[in-house]
């Protein structure tokens, strides 16, 4: 099964010339591991920001989990990042006045999918 599937996916920054992002053809399976590598500017966390909903492309499709992400408004958008997506940064942004498992279970707030996926965890 595709976890990830694009089709001449275009991102291009308003006011800019050219595209951030032109994939002509991306599968990602299920168990699959993927490496995004490149220099500042290059365009990976742009490609993060289009796969978890923030960002919309030009152009192409772009399906997640079996959703056509393009086709769902913004609130369903936010509902389906919430439920199905988590993104590690290279900083990691935690709260400070929260502990470790406050900061880790955070998310569980937003999602009673997620919630209910991890269980009681204090």
């Amino acid at each position: 099964m595709d976890v990830i599937q694009i089709n001449d996916l275009r991102f291009r920054w308003k006011g800019q010339t050219q595209d951030t992002l032109s994939i002509e053809q991306m599968r990602i399976k299920k168990g699959e591991h993927v490496l995004l590598r490149g220099e500042s500017g290059s365009g990976k966390t742009t490609l993060l920001n289009v796969l978890a909903g923030i960002l919309t492309p030009n152009a192409g499709e772009l399906t997640l989990l079996g959703e056509n992400l393009q086709q769902l408004k913004a609130a369903k958008r936010d509902r389906f990042r919430a439920d199905h997506l988590g993104i590690i940064f290279q900083q990691f942004n935690l709260l400070p006045y929260l502990s470790v498992i406050d900061n880790i279970t955070l998310p569980c707030q937003f999602s009673s999918r997620r919630s209910k996926k991890a269980g009681d965890q204090k």
